[in-house]
């Protein structure tokens, strides 16, 4: 499934044109990964790397795009039982066209970061800007979920409540690997600005989305310290 975008007044608005500027592909077809190699010439590796949940974020630079695979959190339901997981997102950047690809079809432009006078590079560095809220959100709820978890397990001797805690100390390690991963890509970025076309002031952008990153996995690296430390606690109890 492909989705179409515009920029129009400084904002990212749906659009029905074909020559659209930014493509977002959910899950594409066989038929839409044909397009993609054989007519804007993506690299079928990396395609495909852009939809594994286990492949790390890199940045690769081909004749006519920028290729970038990044790490952020895969959405929450109650199913999955305390285990929050990661996915990839896919960016191919071309001079004059943004190529998206995404295994789950979810929002992706809502927030302040699409709110300003947008460039597709800007677009490109709004999209990690959000991933990093999102993991912070979701580290948010995993720091809740475990001093929930933590009280019921002080009031009762069930296995169950040690066993989620474990659940959730195991996501932690997820996170800070794709956080660290992600890390390192933001930091090539940064490296190769005038060759992505990275402007002034979107530079100034890309310093806040690097220390935001770098503070994100400080937060989980200390959450996983904690919860490392009180199933540490319990299981000698």
């Amino acid at each position: 499934m492909v989705r179409r975008y515009e920029l129009a007044g400084g904002k990212i608005v749906e659009s029905q044109n074909e020559q659209s500027p930014i493509l977002v592909y959910v899950n594409p077809s066989d038929a839409e990964k044909r397009y993609l190699t054989e007519e804007l010439k993506l690299d079928e590796h990396t395609l495909n790397s852009s939809l594994d949940p286990d492949e790390l974020s890199r940045l690769e630079f081909e004749p006519e795009h920028v290729a970038l695979i990044f790490k952020r959190p895969k959405n929450y339901a109650a199913c999955d039982n305390f285990l929050f997981r990661v996915t990839s997102l896919g960016l191919f950047l071309f001079k004059e066209r943004l190529v998206i690809l995404q295994t789950e079809d979810i929002p992706l432009f809502e927030g302040k970061p699409f709110i300003r006078g947008l460039s597709l590079p800007r677009v490109m560095l709004s999209l990690i800007y959000r991933s990093i809220f999102h993991f912070i959100e979701h580290l948010k709820v995993i720091n809740m979920l475990s001093d929930s978890l933590e009280q019921k397990i002080n009031a009762s001797m069930e296995n169950k409540y040690l066993l989620n805690m474990f659940i959730l100390e195991k996501s932690l390690v997820y996170y800070l690997n794709a956080i660290n991963s992600n890390g390192m890509v933001i930091d090539k970025i940064k490296n190769n600005t005038v060759k992505i076309g990275i402007d002034g002031d979107t530079q100034e952008f890309l310093d806040d989305i690097f220390i935001e990153n770098n503070q994100c996995y400080k937060q989980a690296e200390i959450y996983s310290n904690i919860l490392s430390g009180l199933m540490d606690a319990r299981a000698g109890i």
